[in-house]
């Protein structure tokens, strides 16, 4: 296999995925309040609703993954950013990548931590985009990051 150039990016959150996740919250606590549950259950259940909305927006507000660069010998450096605020940059892998139409969700491990990147068309620049498809879609590279995430 000829070697990839490495992409490197910064990690924007998407305002798509924000108003998504606003959109559902509603749907959920609309869905409770006309469930016809008892006045106490339906003021539990909505308040939980509202709750895991909540967290799940601030929790993709604030991403703890600010930059990623892919190398071209496979190895992935991710740029984090701790709670405190600071910023480390550490060594990961790939573990998985799965191109679902206009998304492209990245499964990332590092030592002491994990997560999935979402990337959507506005927060991340179409050439980059390009580029990651058609690195993700090579048939060695795809093998080298599903053999990992055994």
């Amino acid at each position: 296999m000829r070697s990839a150039p490495a992409i490197g990016f910064e990690c924007r959150p998407s305002r798509t995925l924000a108003a998504c996740i606003m959109v559902l919250t509603a749907l959920a606590v609309i869905a409770v309040a006309s469930s016809g549950l008892p006045k106490w259950g339906a003021a539990t259940l909505m308040a939980g609703a509202f709750g895991y909305g909540t967290l799940a927006l601030w929790r993709h507000r604030h991403p703890p993954i600010a930059a990623l660069t892919w190398r071209s010998d496979g190895s992935v450096s991710i740029r984090l950013v701790r709670r405190d605020g600071e910023v480390a940059e550490v060594q990961g892998t790939l573990r998985d990548a799965r191109v679902l139409g206009f998304l492209i969700v990245l499964h990332l491990r590092w030592p002491g931590g994990r997560d999935g990147l979402w990337l959507l068309p506005d927060n991340l620049d179409a050439d980059t985009r390009r580029r990651l498809r058609v690195r993700l879609g090579s048939d060695g590279v795809a093998a080298s990051v599903n053999a990992d995430s055994i």
